[in-house]
């Protein structure tokens, strides 16, 4: 795929927390499914920005407000995909 096709399909923030929704397109007339990818954002001692996949016991609180957010926004786009309408991305 080319970089235009693999955006996200939304991105959720919550404090250091991101939650990335991917749509994988339907096959044999299925609808559309969605994924999602969870990261911590973090400064270096040196102040570069990384991201990682573990969490602290603090993260792991606020991760699992992030997951009713990237939740309801999943039941918002399958219903946007019902309805025939267009989903806009955003952009990180």
């Amino acid at each position: 795929m080319t970089q235009e096709t693999n955006k996200p399909a939304f991105t959720e923030r919550f404090g250091g927390l991101k939650g990335t929704i991917w749509r994988n397109p339907g096959t044999d007339g299925k609808p559309d499914r969605y994924t999602v990818s969870y990261s911590r954002s973090y400064k270096t001692a040196d102040g570069q920005w990384k991201e990682t996949t573990s969490f602290s016991a603090i993260d792991n609180l606020k991760l699992g407000h992030l997951v009713g957010k990237v939740t309801d926004r999943i039941a918002e786009l399958k219903a946007i995909d019902a309805s025939g309408q267009t989903a806009t991305s955003e952009d990180e």
